[in-house]
């Protein structure tokens, strides 16, 4: 029997269809059947699946991700600060992070860009780029899905796609999906338990082939998502430092739970309330076809709400709050302050137009674009809310200290960009590329900013003191240019070796952590990667081995780091300053084992380093690293076909990945290595009278590993709080289709 041989893999990580084989890109990406197989239908469900790529949550929202390519990311989420990897639906930016965690109803293929991709794609990717991409229209044929699906934590999933052709030319598509699930940390105190969710999303897809040159794809997607948000678990208490905040440190240590492992149950001391998200948006892409070349247009406009809830108490008892629930100063006074409950919320719009340009020509290739994209929102605190209180040992316990806050920060940015990718084969087998981004940024803030503090005695009150009341509005522009160069050579028909120069630049801003309307108003200004990429791609034995390699060297200026202002909890100020450097290799290895058996390994090693760090406010020398940057990550996936039965056909698939410890310049904040092994039996092709069913039953984290996916070290009560990762779960799917 003839071996098989790998189905090509295809990709528009270049603005263009072309096989990953032929991409010089590090890049891992996920077809339609992979994602099924790994429960993939969001960007959180990525996690750990592409080594040197690190998502997790950020903890004032379930719904708003970080993500961290080859290190590199962005710590603090912001509406004045862009993130460091890009996020592409269909082509389209998504600005904010909030929101990412939403569930996307029909994806064909996600792609993960590793390394700067700020040439072809812009502004703040750094990092690197995702890429969702969903299922177009077929005028050809109908087709229907139905998904049904059930399982752990009183989970269930409803996912249904109907295509249908109009006519010869004509077809649409509609797609709908529902979820919900129980979280892993039960709530005993009053509202929601901890990690909820339900969510739903919507997309219609309508296709227009209107000539044989001429095409119009017009797509709507709408998400809701109702969550309630873990709250950090305490591991360590806080440690008095000699400031004014010790008074908060020492008392908030009587009146909350502390454990190295994962507290199955906890208990709000107010109501904890959902955190609501609704993302809606819309896009057109016309594309005109002549024998050379390509002239696409992708317009988009995209909103969001979202409306969030924070507890950050971790589970402590009345005594002592750290949330935004309502209070009441003075009960017992002759004129008591009584302050609302709070979420806050965030209204964001951007457009987007991007005119592009792709042309074949002898040995000659082109990518060239001009780029528009505006954004307006606003994150609304008000009104005046409880931030946090605690018991003053001073009094007794007989008065209590009590932060009250409000802010509200307004953005209005725009940017423009023109780039150009030119290609040159001087010979058949060799290929020169050189790419340019001009790009200029113009951002604008508004930002207001309140604070109180006050004594609470219950029959009398004694504030406000050190109050905050400051406007400031500021603007700063912006200007790049970013080139890449790259040489391609084909030792072989299927050997490709590539090396390149890339570069990418991230947009500065200003940060909403900084008290100081001054300094506020200051912000901060851009970051630069550098970065030098050799790599291999090929593959043998007749295409039934697949490997790719990449071994890259980036040097990242004029830093954009957070430093703790002296003397406080939470407060911030962002200077840029020190460099990094980040050296490894990526390793991709594909391969039949025998008829039946796929393997698919990946691993990456990353080695990170932060140089030239003065403390501002010191100017002694100050140890910084990267957050995450794990040294070692790897994937495996085996999939294996058995024998073929009368009834259908059997498959299994088992998964694994690893990821090595991370942010250890802090043992504070310190996470340790884990290892997850999930894996998926499934019975396809089962036939009906009409159309065939399929059956799947799987299990993720099936050793029920403890494993922590964020740490917090500036909360009063704890210099080390965590977020933990799911513990063991699992389901069945039933898949219906024609």
């Amino acid at each position: 029997m003839a071996q098989r041989a790998l189905e090509e893999v295809v990709v528009t990580a270049q603005k263009v269809e072309q096989s990953a084989q032929q991409t010089p890109i590090s890049l891992v990406a996920f077809q339609a059947d992979e994602l099924e197989t790994l429960g993939i239908t969001n960007v959180g469900d990525i996690r750990a699946q592409v080594p040197n790529f690190v998502i997790d949550q950020f903890p004032s929202s379930n719904q708003t991700l970080r993500l961290f390519i080859r290190g590199i990311g962005i710590t603090d989420v912001q509406i004045t600060q862009d993130p460091a990897v890009g996020v592409y639906l269909d082509g389209v930016y998504l600005a904010r992070s909030t929101g990412l965690a939403a569930d996307v109803a029909d994806l064909e293929r996600v792609e993960v860009l590793r390394g700067p991709q700020g040439t072809l794609y812009g502004r703040n990717t750094t990092g690197g780029a995702l890429n969702l991409v969903t299922e177009r229209p077929n005028p050809e044929k109908i087709a229907f899905a139905q998904v049904i699906g059930t399982g752990k934590r009183d989970r269930l999933l409803l996912r249904s796609s109907l295509n249908l052709p109009l006519n010869a030319r004509h077809a649409v598509k509609i797609a709908a999906l529902g979820k919900r699930e129980d979280g892993f940390v039960s709530n005993d105190g009053p509202g929601g338990n901890y990690g909820d969710i339900k969510s739903e999303g919507y997309r219609i897809d309508w296709r227009w082939l209107t000539t044989e040159t001429l095409s119009l794809n017009y797509s709507w997607d709408k998400s809701r998502i109702e969550s309630y948000n873990y709250t950090p678990q305490a591991v360590s208490p806080g440690i008095p430092a000699g400031t004014p905040v010790d008074a908060a440190i020492i008392s908030s240590q009587r009146f909350v739970p502390y454990g190295e492992r994962l507290f199955e149950r906890l208990a709000t001391n107010a109501p904890l309330l959902p955190t609501d998200t609704v993302i809606e948006g819309h896009a057109l892409t016309l594309a005109w076809t002549a024998q050379s070349w390509t002239l696409k247009s992708i317009s988009a406009y995209r909103e969001m709400e979202d409306l969030s809830y924070i507890d950050f108490s971790s589970g402590a008892s009345a005594e002592y709050r750290v949330d935004f629930s309502g209070i009441s100063l003075g009960e017992n006074s002759a004129a008591p302050l009584d302050y609302e409950t709070v979420r806050t919320q965030l209204d964001q719009d951007q457009f987007s137009q991007e005119l592009q340009l792709i042309a074949d020509w002898r040995n000659f290739d082109l990518v060239a674009g001009l780029y528009y994209f505006s954004e307006e929102a606003r994150e609304n605190w008000f009104p005046m809310h409880h931030i946090f209180s605690f018991p003053l040992i001073e009094t007794g316990d007989s008065a209590r200290a009590v932060n009250i806050r409000a802010e509200n920060n307004v953005i209005d940015n725009t940017a423009i960009a023109a780039y150009g990718h030119f290609g040159w084969s001087p010979r058949d087998a060799w290929k020169v590329t050189l790419g340019w981004r001009h790009s200029r940024d113009e951002r604008k803030v508004n930002r207001l900013f309140q604070q109180d503090n006050f004594v609470d005695y219950g029959s009398n009150i004694i504030g406000p003191f050190e109050s905050i009341d400051f406007k400031a509005t500021a603007a700063k522009n912006f200007s790049d240019n970013s080139f890449s160069f790259m040489i391609e050579h084909d030792l072989a028909e299927d050997t490709r070796l590539y090396g390149k120069l890339a570069e990418a630049y991230k947009s500065g801003g200003f940060n909403t952590r900084d008290p100081d309307p001054d300094y506020f108003s200051q912000g901060f200004d851009e970051e630069k990667n550098r970065t030098l990429e050799l790599g291999l791609k090929a593959e043998w034995l007749q295409r039934a081995l697949r490997l790719n390699a990449a071994i890259f060297y980036s040097d990242v200026k004029d830093m954009q780091l957070n430093f703790l202002l002296p003397n406080s909890i939470s407060d911030t100020r962002v200077f840029n300053t020190g460099s990094a450097k980040l050296s490894g290799i990526e390793l991709e290895a594909v391969s039949f084992l025998g008829q039946n058996m796929l393997l698919r390994v990946n691993y990456a090693y990353l080695h990170s380093e932060i140089e030239d760090v003065n403390d501002p406010f010191t100017g002694d020398p100050r140890s910084f690293g990267f957050d995450n940057a794990p040294r070692n990550s790897a994937s495996v996936n085996l999939d294996y076909q058995l024998p073929r039965v009368s009834y259908g056909n059997w498959s299994a698939n088992l998964n694994a990945n690893f990821v090595d410890e991370r942010n250890t310049s802090n043992t504070l904040l310190a996470i340790d290595a884990y290892s997850l092994l999930n894996g998926r039996l499934s019975l396809s092709g089962v036939a009906l009278p009409a159309g065939e069913l399929a059956l799947s039953a799987w299990v993720k984290n099936a050793l029920d590993e403890e494993y922590v996916n964020f740490t917090i070290g500036n909360l009063p009560h704890a210099s080390r709080a965590v977020l933990w990762g799911e513990p063991r779960t699992w389901g069945f799917d039933l898949k219906y289709s024609f």
